[in-house]
């Protein structure tokens, strides 16, 4: 049986890592515009949804959202779109960032023109747990955003609260929804990130 020394061996397990890599970053590279291509088109779906379009799939949500979008701000900690929602009113699109009980979550919420009433919201996470956190996903969690009042009958900034039910019993129903029962910290992150939209007012 031919013996290979220890510089052969060390050479040849070298050679083999640098190749795997090689191969594996231009994979890697080779794949990125449709993974680009993939995320885009997912961030459309999300903010056609907020505003109120449903089954919308991603080779639609991308010429769609050109057709009904525009850009109209963008920095490192937001994003902001004046858009026209299903219903044919006017809105605002503002994208938001929190911190679930795992890891990141994020979505959008749409608002009508004047910044005070929410047409709709889409969240999504990387790694909530399922049947709990993850239920920032549902239906019936994101339609309890719809009509919501970002501001109190007295004109203050209050947000839409996601609180547990008969807690902070002095925020009125129409500011408000229910948490995820099972979810505190995940219901927490998107309370947080709904208090982001701060004084919503017209970005002009």
């Amino acid at each position: 049986m031919k013996k290979f020394s220890n510089t052969y061996i060390f050479l040849y397990i070298t050679a083999l890592v640098v190749i795997i890599a090689v191969v594996l970053t231009l994979v890697y590279n080779g794949l990125k515009p449709r993974r680009e291509m993939n995320q885009q088109a997912e961030k459309c779906q999300q903010i056609l949804q907020a505003a109120g379009y449903h089954d919308i799939d991603r080779q639609q949500a991308v010429k769609l959202f050109d057709d009904v979008a525009e850009q109209i701000q963008i920095s490192d900690t937001q994003e902001v779109y004046h858009i026209l929602c299903a219903d044919g009113a006017d809105g605002y699109a503002f994208s938001l960032k929190g911190k679930g009980l795992w890891g990141p979550i994020w979505g959008y919420a749409v608002t009508n023109i004047d910044g005070t009433i929410l047409k709709g919201v889409a969240f999504d996470h990387k790694s909530e747990t399922p049947g709990l956190g993850a239920k920032i996903t549902d239906e019936a969690f994101l339609k309890a955003f719809e009509g919501k009042k970002l501001y109190d009958k007295d004109g203050n900034f209050v947000s839409v609260r996601v609180l547990k039910p008969g807690t902070e019993s002095e925020i009125a129903d129409e500011n408000r929804v229910d948490a995820i029962s099972g979810a505190t910290l995940t219901s927490r992150g998107v309370d947080e990130m709904m208090r982001q939209l701060g004084d919503c007012q017209s970005p002009n």
